[in-house]
């Protein structure tokens, strides 16, 4: 059996000196981990068997999962946000996440008057404001990325690339506009909230066909994990407490995907996840683990196979530093 175990947050910096000797011996073991620019959401996308298009397709993935049949169109992520002018760039600060369910009515149907003859639609799918996607007349030829990887970064050099950046960028522009001379803007200026001043496109493509089937099982609460598993039809079960608790509810899977919640306490995870992993695959329990961690910058994903005896034996006179571990990580990326 294989796990995939998914850890938001890792590679943001924690507090020093935490005793995870687990995770330390995981990422020790593992040697040189592969970076994932589009981050966590994209390398899980890898391990359902999914594609990458142009775009990871994660946008209409999320839209099924939101109950809406995304068809044969192009879907994008189109996320409401803030941009911030410096002196010599613009950087965005975040997603806007406290609309008013009418105020993001209004906004939307803003854009779609001002893009009809454009074929760019906007929908807002749920109740959750900022969940905002935008559908293409015909495949978009674009290279996008990921909102948690532009955050409080110079958006120059962020900004779509492909044969169609221009047209998009130009869109982007026209949005920037609009929205800047929104009454809803105007409101939320008086009320001194954030204003919505662009929208981040993202994860854009067509549905991808669903992979060959293959025995998993995803421990997941929310997110990407939740919506690859149900276009690729592997059972989704609640988020145990523990990795026992998962490879007992897994039983006849060949693999396991594990996608955790925020995590700010290591030494939690390592008691619960990463130690009993690093312990399943000495005792052939596990067949192999795939960490993935991510922070501000995308992710990277270490696997770690069955260890030899001789790892085994070294491995008890082995301490890794997971302070330098940690640090090295997140200078590779």
């Amino acid at each position: 059996m294989d796990l995939v175990l998914n850890v938001p947050g890792l590679l943001v910096p924690h507090e020093s000196g935490v005793r995870a000797a687990g995770l330390a011996g995981l990422i020790a073991a593992a040697g040189p981990a592969v970076r994932e620019p589009d981050g966590a959401s994209a390398a899980l996308a890898a391990c359902f068997g999914i594609v990458r298009q142009q775009d990871w397709p994660l946008a209409p993935l999320r839209l099924a999962a939101l109950g809406v049949a995304p068809g044969a169109s192009y879907w994008l992520a189109a996320e409401p946000v803030t941009l911030v002018a410096g002196r010599d760039d613009v950087r965005l600060v975040g997603a806007v996440a406290d609309l008013a369910p009418e105020d993001a009515a209004a906004l939307v149907a803003a854009l779609n008057a001002h893009f009809a003859d454009d074929g760019l639609a906007f929908v807002v799918p749920t109740s959750d404001t900022w969940l905002w996607f935008a559908r293409a007349h015909a495949p978009v030829r674009l290279v996008t990325r990921p909102l948690a990887a532009v955050i409080d970064r110079p958006l120059r050099g962020l900004l779509p690339t492909g044969e169609d950046s221009a047209t998009w960028r130009r869109w982007g522009h026209e949005i920037e506009m609009l929205l800047h001379v929104h009454p809803v803007n105007e409101h939320r200026a008086r009320a001194g909230l954030q204003p919505v001043s662009a929208v981040w496109f993202s994860f854009g493509g067509t549905m991808p066909p669903v992979p060959a089937a293959r025995p998993m099982r995803t421990f997941a609460r929310t997110g990407d994990a939740v919506a690859l598993s149900r276009h690729t039809g592997v059972p989704v079960v609640p988020l145990p407490a523990t990795l026992a608790q998962a490879i007992a509810a897994a039983a006849g899977a060949q693999a396991l995907v594990v996608a955790l919640d925020a995590t700010a306490d290591l030494a939690s995870l390592d008691a619960a996840w990463t130690a009993p992993a690093y312990a399943a695959l000495s005792r052939r329990t596990l067949d192999a683990v795939t960490l993935i961690g991510d922070g501000a910058d995308g992710a990277l994903c270490w696997t770690v196979r069955r260890p030899g005896t001789w790892r085994r034996l070294t491995a008890r006179f082995a301490a890794p530093d997971l302070d330098a571990q940690l640090d090295g990580a997140r200078g590779e990326r």
